[in-house]
């Protein structure tokens, strides 16, 4: 790894293998790139905000190789929707995409699997690049092949597996996100030491601790750590059905958690990486009830998430019934033959070693065990409600 230079890397998920090209100050480098894919179109879709902080000159470069396309949204877990989908579709044809278009994620993880999906569906398939400016787009989001938008019900129900053709990150992107943001994506690099690569642990800490997060040199090396880990997880499951399932560790009840909280506040609700670092907080007090983890291994979940800065409780203003129905309706159902009181969880028995079988490493867990869990992790402020439906639909 060189900061000051291009750097490219394979990611090779299964057969299934793409570079990955990075550096700093580098979005020149990413727009030549882009050119030589003799593109007729790019469709660029990203979402409002992205637009206004980086559009100006991301979009000039690229209109010198080819037309540009905008198609974008207000930011917001809302615009991962079959809605956005179908109106994108209609707007790239309108605008004469062909299958010589090139479909452009330009943003965090919902422009990219919203991107991803309609690359996959536009004219049976046409070719997809990612260019991440979050860190969980870069370090997470765009290292799988899985496309998908979400239901009135849960995340991801609706996608497919769509193989980019690139990713191209410029570094310089990531350091202008708010503390925040930037905290998000590095709660993705932390569930991949804790759940693939225990190893960089101590590393991790040191920087989480001591390190400047938004330096060049530290936003790389998670960057580094996270090919590594998707890499080996996906090893022989490009589909992650399989052992690349141990990816989904936090994203359970992290997943639910995002998804109460964005109806509940919109764009600023809980980010997807803190969803997931307190989704990692929850699964290891339930793999604790379950005789998996020890007190330690509970005790550096919670020093890691801490030192992200990420939620320790439930946000504030959720309740618990309205939480487990968005539970119940995970889409790791399926995996493993469940009762309908039943969850299917990725836990970890010890850092890097998940409670289930190599093959699969989910296992059930008894919901009244998820929900008792939560219920201690519930604000002093807070009181369980009972979630309202419409329908079958879960109103907030």
């Amino acid at each position: 790894m060189d900061e000051t230079r291009w750097n490219v890397r394979q990611v090779a998920l299964g057969s299934a293998e793409y570079p990955y090209y990075y550096g700093h100050d580098c979005a020149d480098r990413i727009a030549h790139v882009l050119g030589s894919y003799d593109a007729d179109r790019f469709l660029v879709v990203t979402d409002d905000t992205v637009l206004r902080l980086h559009g100006e000159g991301f979009l000039a470069e690229l209109s010198r190789w080819a037309p540009v396309e905008v198609l974008s949204r207000p930011a917001g877990e809302e615009m991962k929707s079959l809605v956005t989908l179908e109106a994108h579709l209609e707007q790239a044809t309108r605008a004469g995409a062909t299958r010589r278009s090139v479909v452009i994620a330009f943003g965090g993880g919902v422009p990219g699997n919203l991107a991803g999906l309609m690359a996959a569906l536009l004219f049976r398939g046409v070719r997809l690049v990612h260019v991440p400016t979050t860190t969980v787009a870069a370090m997470d989001s765009t290292l799988s092949l899985k496309q998908a938008v979400n239901s009135r019900q849960g995340k991801n129900h609706f996608g497919t597996y769509h193989r980019p053709e690139a990713i191209l990150t410029d570094v310089k992107f990531l350091q202008t996100l708010p503390p925040r943001e930037l905290r998000s994506g590095l709660s993705e690099a932390t569930k991949n030491c804790l759940a693939i690569r225990p190893l960089s642990i101590p590393e991790l800490r040191d920087r989480l601790t001591h390190g400047q997060l938004q330096s060049t040199g530290t936003l790389q090396w998670l960057l580094e750590e996270s090919l590594t880990a998707k890499a080996f997880a996906m090893s022989e499951d490009t589909k992650e059905q399989g052992p690349g399932l141990v990816l989904e560790y936090g994203h359970t009840v992290g997943h639910a958690v995002e998804l109460c909280d964005q109806r509940l506040r919109g764009p600023q609700g809980i980010s997807h990486g803190e969803a997931v670092a307190f989704g990692m907080i929850a699964a290891a007090r339930i793999s604790a009830r379950l005789g998996g983890l020890d007190a330690d291994g509970v005790a550096l979940h919670e020093e890691l998430v801490g030192a992200l800065g990420a939620p320790l409780q439930v946000p504030h203003g959720l309740h618990l019934a309205d939480i487990m129905a968005v539970v119940r309706a995970d889409n790791k159902r399926g995996y493993l033959a469940l009762q309908e009181s039943e969850a299917a969880m990725v836990l970890l028995s010890a850092p890097g070693s998940p409670m289930g079988e190599p093959r699969n490493p989910l296992v059930a867990v008894d919901l009244a065990v998820v929900e008792d869990v939560l219920a201690d992790l519930l604000g002093p402020s807070l009181l369980p409600a009972p979630a309202r439906t419409t329908n079958g639909v879960l109103q907030q």
